[in-house]
């Protein structure tokens, strides 16, 4: 009983320690430390600078942080350049005058050869934008402050880059690209972002050939980084900078932190909530990977894709992507070896590991459908709860829902056992595993580790009957498995949907393999152990209904709009983009909105609001410039004015096709777009007081209809609208609560 009890407890730590290291940060460093050492206390310094009020482009706060940045380069003894341009994004259809800032730290051997670190100083209405990416920020001034502190120079050139309007769709990256001539110096790209307030800074992509780029990531030392992260990624909609930085075709590595992704572009990424460790995991890499590269040979030699994950104790194990395939014929040798061995005890060994291989697929799929079921039953059941709650986010769920995949795996052991010895069962687990592995060995390599090592650990206990195997298989799968399961489900994709599905299946497989010892601990008790384990996770799901529940932590996001034409005295229509509890308060009974609203709202759906009084609110303009005829296309040239204060243009043109456009006399890509329409729309921010200028060019005898809306963070005081204070568990999120004028264009 008390072997039993000591396998318990150290299967239980080797969970705890596999999420601990995954999710929790290093501490941060004093400002005490030494120069040359990135400190998160001196780098907080300039977190409480910046992330005073939200500054988004066009914003007066905008003008206040960049002024700020500029002013810490040049104590420095920089010499900050801004990048003042008209860009236009690749990946969205946004546009905006930007205002990126750059700084050059010249290296000893005077190549143009540099090293670029990039962070965005833009944020977005809602939130002061503490974590996305003032902590960025801040890593990087202190990065350059230890860089400047040392002795030797570095022997290669380092360029900072601070861009504007990543948050409108990436537009300060595009711009450098574009037009910077500092572009074509590039070597190296690191990029440092955040999805939340806290947790560690992973390593979540890179660019092309990133064997090397893999091996040099080793001298950051303390890094979270696997390659399963960068192949899951790429088949993400998620961009960041790096999306436009990567038409330069270098190495390149992408970092953020994502727990706490409740608050992301919320009023609550603040200084309050934001981790000083994640800032210090993002500087210490930062820091560190800039004078390993900066020191190494640039240009980088052009290498292959790499199989890259990091271990406690080990750190981060990289080896080229074209192991992978000997892997799994070694895998498959060794699977050969352990039929023979399975085969000489148990005559009936082929049927048994039939099934035992039928019976881990079973639970497989069982565990993802079961643990998507559970994650959409307690989003339901926590909307309609009074205190709410994000469950998808939650550890203790995610607890429950291991506990549950648990069982399902040992119902499906108990229910094998009458057919299967249990290493007949548990080479059918290992095949299942291995042929796992063989499949992405060809479709996907670079995420074979995660299968690979623990069916060839698990192929050698099955072949030598050794306990100590088990532990190192067990060891390995839970090691590599485990933290990134959690990682993936409640932290990246959340425990609902595809999440939950995926967090279920990679738990069973982790189960699947480490029954061995799960038998030892529940072999004599009835169904192995199953009810006592579900029960538990009962347990747990019921704690976390009384638990889990919106706070200060966990708040509620909310948007309120007020919208109205400013070419009619109609009035106005208060809504909101939300649809929480405390929005449909506030705005009371509802119709549905008129079609101009449509872009606002939600899906391309009018809004939601209801009629109120009529406010004398400045609009947006459009003034005729010229019209011709080139290249067998209509050109409409016109200038677009915004009232002041607006961040963001809205722009749709409707009867007629737009067959290709320029803004500021810059032609518009729209070959990298991520979402094609069949309708012509742009979005520019920041518009100059000059207005910014577009030609549309439209088939011949074609006339051009142009929905213009304008929106400026807050609300205008409106007859009958009382808005009442929000809960400090109420928050704004992403535009905030805005103001929307609205005027149609017609040009014949």
């Amino acid at each position: 009983m008390q072997n039993r009890l000591i396998a318990a407890l150290a299967l239980v730590a080797l969970c705890a320690v596999a999420v601990y290291r995954t999710v929790r940060p290093p501490s941060p460093v004093p400002a005490t430390a030494p120069d040359t050492v990135f400190s998160a206390e001196r780098a907080m310094r300039h977190v409480e600078a910046i992330a005073v009020r939200p500054h988004p482009m066009g914003s007066v706060e905008h003008g206040r942080v960049r002024d700020y940045i500029v002013a810490r380069l040049a104590a420095l003894g920089l010499t900050p350049q801004l990048q003042t341009t008209t860009a236009i994004g690749t990946r969205y259809q946004e546009a905006g005058r930007v205002q990126n800032i750059l700084a050059w730290i010249p290296g000893a051997a005077a190549t143009r050869h540099a090293v670029l670190l990039v962070v965005h100083y833009d944020g977005v209405e809602a939130g002061p934008a503490a974590a996305d990416d003032g902590a960025g920020v801040a890593a990087l001034l202190e990065t350059l402050r230890a860089l400047r502190a040392r002795k030797q120079p570095l022997a290669h050139d380092v360029i900072a880059l601070f861009t504007d309007g990543e948050e409108a769709g990436l537009l300060g990256a595009a711009a450098f690209v574009r037009e910077h001539p500092w572009a074509k110096d590039v070597d190296v790209i690191l990029n440092f972002e955040a999805r939340g307030t806290t947790g560690r800074s992973y390593m979540f992509e890179t660019g092309p050939g990133n064997l090397g780029a893999a091996r040099l990531l080793r001298a950051a030392g303390d890094v979270t980084a696997g390659s399963i992260f960068t192949t899951v990624y790429r088949a993400l909609p998620n961009d960041t900078d790096l999306s436009e930085l990567a038409v330069l075709g270098k190495p390149a590595l992408n970092f953020a932190f994502a727990d706490g992704v409740e608050r992301y572009h919320t009023s609550h990424d603040d200084l309050e909530f934001l981790n000083p460790g994640s800032v210090q995991h993002h500087g210490q890499q930062m820091l560190a990977l800039a004078k390993r590269f900066a020191n190494d040979s640039l240009p980088r030699p052009r290498t292959g894709d790499a199989v890259f994950f990091d271990l406690p104790l080990v750190g981060l194990v990289v080896y080229p992507v074209s192991w992978a395939v000997p892997l799994v014929v070694l895998a498959i040798v060794l699977a050969i070896l352990a039929a023979r061995r399975v085969a000489r005890d148990d005559p009936r060994w082929l049927g048994g590991t039939l099934v035992g291989f039928a019976a881990a697929a079973i639970a497989i799929v069982m565990a993802g459908a079961v643990t998507a079921l559970i994650g959409a039953l307690l989003a339901l059941v926590h909307a309609h709860l009074p205190w709410g709650g994000w469950p998808e986010w939650s550890g203790l769920y995610a607890s429950a829902m291991a506990l549950v995949v648990l069982a399902i795996v040992l119902l499906a052991r108990a229910g094998a056992a009458r057919w299967a010895s249990p290493n007949a069962f548990q080479l059918g687990v290992t095949v299942l595993w291995t042929a796992i592995a063989v499949v992405l060995s060809v479709v996907a390599p670079a995420t074979t580790y995660l299968f690979i090592w623990p069916a060839l650990f698990a192929l050698c206990a099955r072949s030598f009957d050794r306990r100590w195997l088990d532990w190192l298989t067990a060891a390995a799968a839970i090691l590599l498995g485990a933290g990134f399961a959690f990682a993936a489900g409640a932290i990246m994709l959340g425990l609902a949907g595809a999440g939950a599905a995926a967090f279920g299946v990679l738990a069973a497989l982790i189960a699947l393999l480490v029954l061995p010892l799960l038998g030892a601990i529940f072999g004599e008790v009835r169904l192995y152990g199953a009810p006592y384990v579900a029960a538990a996770a009962a347990v747990l799901i019921v704690v976390g209904l009384f638990t889990v529940r919106w706070s200060d932590a966990h708040p509620v996001p909310t948007q309120l709009v007020f919208a109205e034409r400013t070419d009619s005295v109609d009035g106005g229509w208060f809504g909101s983009i939300d649809n929480s509890l405390w929005s449909r308060r506030v705005i009371g009974p509802t119709t549905t909105a008129p079609l101009w609203t449509a872009r606002i709202g939600r899906r391309g759906a009018p809004l939601s609001a209801r009629k109120v009084a009529y406010v004398p609110l400045d609009g947006p303009t459009a003034t005729f410039i010229r019209d011709t005829v080139i290249a067998g296309a209509r050109r409409i040239v016109i200038r677009v004015h915004a009232p002041p204060g607006t961040t963001g243009l809205m722009m749709d043109a409707g009867g007629a096709h737009i067959i290709r456009a320029a803004i500021d006399d810059r032609i518009a890509d729209t070959t990298r777009y991520r979402r094609k329409s069949t309708q012509w729309f742009m979005q520019y921010w920041a518009v100059p007081d000059s207005g910014a200028v577009f030609s549309l060019a439209v088939p011949p005898g074609t006339g051009l209809d142009l929905d213009l809306a304008a929106r400026r963070p807050g609300l205008p005081r409106v007859q009958g609208v009382s808005i009442p204070p929000r809960p400090t568990d109420v928050v704004p999120i992403q535009s905030g609560d805005a103001t929307i004028t609205y005027r149609r264009y017609h040009f014949p």
